[in-house]
């Protein structure tokens, strides 16, 4: 029996900054796209409260941001540049290393944004294509996959279908599940502690991070610049302690963990804890089916690079998708999507690697170990040319 033309070319679950991404990357490519999400986008708040969700924006993310037009529906007072970094061993005296945009010759290091004014950027961005449909709120019920097309069944008992789906639904994700797609599992044993913290003294543009052997408190600087997100990954019965402070308690044992580096803590936030664990996919792609951002992998937030993994999967795929469309093959074939595949997994790979290294080599007390990153932190400081490396990789420039 000859199989019915699928209702979508793709359908992409999960509607966060990723998939929206995803589908605003694609836009012009006149692909007929379905975007599925239990929740609608939040298009205003009162924004005398910060969002506890924000992420550190890198130029290559940026970038793909501009082409897509969301960058455009920003508004300045939605994001803080962030002009230098710092960051020390707190149980080093010598263990530092700064960088500072002006010895790139660049007009900053990246910019740290609210999630949810990403998202509504996004959704702002893939409004004017009629190619684009944005189903929310709803979830999905089934998902079931034939020869040409997959179908999802959705809670209200519809039946749409795609040439392929894209797992864009985060770090414990329906779709991946459904697919029968197994991800390794590796506790970090911490949990990060996330909160909106407000300053004595102004944060100056700065990124701020220390290290010490509970793990690193990252200090991210806002529009205001007395207030900063706060990102504290410690070991998770510290994380616990912590929790169970009173206010006055946690700040100031946030601001004596931070060494007063900007003056009294005043006021926190709602504090949020969850558990930090690397997940990694055991594949990116079957037939009919792709996985992007947390839905395929997860890392230690210490280097803020999460989010900035995902636009990257976002634009690897969307090369091999108009590839694949541009000769007329079927985008939803594992032979055609492999080439997304084999592109990501070494980055992935190599940053997951990396972060798990970071925390190993902070979380050591032992003297001699600290003496020596201690040297080597303050080693990479003083060689403009390595440390200029370093800060354009984390760039992505």
């Amino acid at each position: 029996m000859q199989q019915s033309i699928p209702d979508y070319d793709l359908i992409i679950v999960g509607g966060g900054m990723v998939g929206l991404a995803l589908a605003a990357r694609l836009a012009q490519s006149q692909l007929k796209i379905a975007i599925i999400d239990p929740k609608p986008v939040e298009m205003s708040w009162d924004k005398s409260d910060y969002d506890l969700r924000v992420s550190a924006i890198t130029r290559a993310s940026q970038k793909l941001l501009d082409e897509v037009s969301a960058w455009s529906f920003i508004e300045q007072d939605e994001k803080t540049a962030y002009q230098r970094m710092y960051v020390w061993d707190g149980e080093a005296s010598r263990g530092k290393i700064e960088f500072d945009a002006n010895l790139l010759a660049e007009p900053n290091l990246g910019h740290i944004i609210e999630n949810r004014v990403l998202r509504r950027s996004l959704f702002q961005a893939i409004k004017p294509y009629r190619n684009i449909e944005f189903l929310s709120p709803q979830k999905c019920a089934q998902v079931s996959y034939q020869a040409e097309q997959a179908i999802i069944e959705l809670a209200d008992g519809k039946n749409i279908s795609a040439k392929l789906l894209v797992a864009a639904d985060g770090a414990m994700s329906w779709l991946r599940k459904n697919s029968g797609i197994e991800t390794k599992q590796k506790p970090y044993g911490h949990k990060a502690i996330v909160a909106t913290i407000k300053t004595e003294k102004p944060h100056q543009e700065t990124a701020w991070q220390r290290f010490d052997h509970n793990g690193p408190l990252a200090f991210l600087p806002l529009t205001d610049e007395h207030h900063c997100s706060i990102v504290w990954s410690v070991k998770s019965d510290y994380a616990d302690q912590l929790m169970a402070l009173d206010d006055k308690e946690f700040l100031q044992r946030l601001e004596q963990t931070f060494e007063n580096t900007l003056g009294q803590c005043l006021e926190t936030s709602q504090r949020v804890a969850f558990p930090l664990i690397e997940r990694t996919a055991e594949c990116l792609v079957k037939d009919r089916v792709a996985l992007i951002g947390d839905a395929a992998h997860t890392i230690h937030p210490l280097a803020g690079q999460g989010v900035n993994l995902g636009f990257s999967d976002v634009e690897e795929l969307a090369q091999v998708i108009e590839k694949s469309n541009g000769k007329q093959l079927d985008i939803g074939l594992k032979s055609n999507l492999r080439p997304y595949e084999r592109a990501r997994k070494g980055e992935i790979f190599m940053m997951q690697k990396a972060m798990q290294g970071f925390k190993l080599l902070f979380e050591q007390d032992m003297p001699l170990i600290q003496m020596t990153r201690s040297y080597g932190l303050a080693l990479t400081n003083q060689h403009p040319l390595l440390k200029q490396q370093l800060i354009k990789q984390a760039m992505g420039l």
